[in-house]
């Protein structure tokens, strides 16, 4: 069986797994808490005369890519990764659990192929999910808010210490750049997905594991009495992704954040392939 079969296999398999309808709903269901929660407090700030286009500190502050930005980073950070994860950590656990992953190798299926098709195809429904939700933000906040200058303002985001602004052109471009950065960023998530996958048999364990590996290291690095170490923990590399919305990129810092995540892809996805080419499969 050759490589883009697998690869074929694998993505009509996608296709009917019922968590990828559950994880796009839950995406749908956070966009609506959204939409509530930016027309509530931008009616709250400006008297209700306007949905997001009255200011609080500047007249384009509430506006459509205002709101995608938001929207976007938050879902990253506490949603995203956790549908992800549950896609992921299921891909090898869930077929020896379904009692179908030692009849798949008993056909010529290379075992470091099957991982690596299915690595691939689970890393396109990442990119898939994130261009997609980013694509849905600017549709609903260019019917809600219109499209303006993309404002930067201190606070939750930490992407300026004083106000400014990107064109609103050149925040579109940089929404695009979003879905690449963040893509790649979340394939670190992936690839340790798939060593817990390979290391227990129950899909539940896997994908719990998965996603309270990323939880705690996330939360952990943003309480100060763990700043002398939260570099070293994976996710705060997987944060790189978002520095493109800085007004003025900084390359050079986000090209080394990049390559950390890939230095991380690539060993953890190497020691799944490693141990489950040594996995003694009797199920």
């Amino acid at each position: 069986m050759s490589f883009w079969t697998l690869i074929r296999i694998e993505f009509l398999k996608l296709r009917k797994n019922r968590a990828v309808a559950v994880g796009l709903g839950s995406l749908v269901a956070f966009l609506l808490l959204m939409i509530w929660g930016f027309y509530s407090y931008a009616s709250r700030q400006t008297g209700g005369l306007s949905i997001f286009r009255e200011a609080v500190e500047h007249p384009s502050y509430f506006n459509g890519l205002l709101f995608s930005l938001y929207s976007v980073y938050f879902a990253f950070h506490f949603v995203i990764p956790v549908i992800v994860a549950m896609i992921a950590g299921a891909q090898i656990s869930g077929e020896a659990h379904g009692g179908t992953l030692r009849a798949i190798l008993s056909r010529p299926v290379g075992r470091a192929e099957l991982v690596l098709s299915k690595f691939l195809v689970t890393g396109l429904y990442a990119w898939i999910v994130l261009a997609s939700f980013i694509a849905l933000n600017l549709l609903v906040g260019l019917l809600l808010g219109g499209w303006g200058d993309l404002g930067l303002y201190p606070g939750p985001l930490a992407l300026v210490d004083e106000p400014g602004s990107i064109a609103r052109n050149e925040a579109l471009g940089r929404f695009a750049l979003a879905t690449l950065s963040g893509s790649w960023s979340l394939l670190t998530l992936v690839a340790l997905a798939f060593l817990f996958s390979v290391l227990v048999d129950n899909p539940v364990v896997s994908v719990t594991g998965a996603i309270l590996a990323y939880l705690i290291l996330t939360v952990i690095g943003r309480v100060e009495f763990f700043s002398d170490i939260k570099a070293y923990f994976f996710t705060t590399d997987m944060d790189f992704w978002r520095v493109v919305f800085k007004p003025e990129i900084p390359w050079r810092e986000a090209a080394w954040s990049a390559f950390r995540c890939g230095a991380y892809i690539f060993g953890l996805l190497l020691a799944a392939v490693v141990l489950f080419d040594r996995r003694d499969i009797t199920t």
